[in-house]
């Protein structure tokens, strides 16, 4: 129904852009490009200018039904992007926890070791 009306909505716009450039100016304009004067010998001289009118307000009326159809439709699909992601995604697993919590050991803690206890222990003759 979005693109129904989305596509119907463009070709409306096209429309009345055209149109209201072939409307025949009171100043020598686009519509004087493409024959201005000679559509209104074909269609008579106050003719042309009436039915361009009437389809100018014809594609008025049809481009501002499709903005208000437009609008009510966008209106109904309000929500967030990050609303419809969210679900999507799996739950991360919970990691492992252990059963003492260890915390780094720092200087204060451990004692300095010198050189005295790390050289290997002298061996006693027996």
């Amino acid at each position: 129904m979005l693109t129904f009306i989305s596509i119907i909505h463009i070709v409306a716009c096209l429309l009345l852009i055209a149109l209201v450039l072939l409307q025949d100016p009171k100043s020598s304009g686009a519509g004087a490009m493409f024959g201005g004067g000679g559509s209104n010998t074909v269609l008579g001289a106050t003719g042309a200018t009436t039915l361009l009118q009437k389809l100018t307000r014809g594609a008025a009326i049809v481009f501002g039904v499709c903005c208000l159809l437009l609008a009510l439709l966008a209106k109904q699909n309000t929500g967030s992007v990050f609303d419809s992601s969210a679900a999507a995604l799996p739950a991360a697993p919970a990691p492992a926890q252990t059963t003492a919590p260890t915390a780094p050991a720092t200087s204060e803690q451990q004692p300095a070791k010198s050189a005295e206890t790390t050289a290997p222990a002298p061996s006693e003759k027996k």
